[in-house]
């Protein structure tokens, strides 16, 4: 009898307001994450250009070896570079 009990669903009714709380946390950390990872990649493009390293790739400028290896467009590239 008691894994028939076991078996049973209990209904949980969550709102609007519990879904979007649990939504806008989940953004929150994303956008850390996304921030963390926006300022790695700024330092790492800093050092490529700060040690003369794009040469080596054979790409024309720092911008165009960003845009190349991130896959981003040219505009994003120059900003990042």
């Amino acid at each position: 009898m008691s894994s028939i009990a076991s078996a049973e669903a209990v209904a949980v009714v969550v709102t609007a307001s519990d879904r979007l709380e649990v939504l806008f946390g989940e953004l929150a950390e994303l956008a850390g994450q996304r921030n963390a990872i926006d300022g790695r990649i700024v330092e790492i493009v800093a050092e490529i250009d700060r040690d003369g390293l794009c040469g080596v790739t054979g790409a024309r400028s720092v911008p165009a070896l960003v845009a190349w290896k991130l896959g981003c467009s040219s505009g994003n590239a120059h900003t990042i570079a």
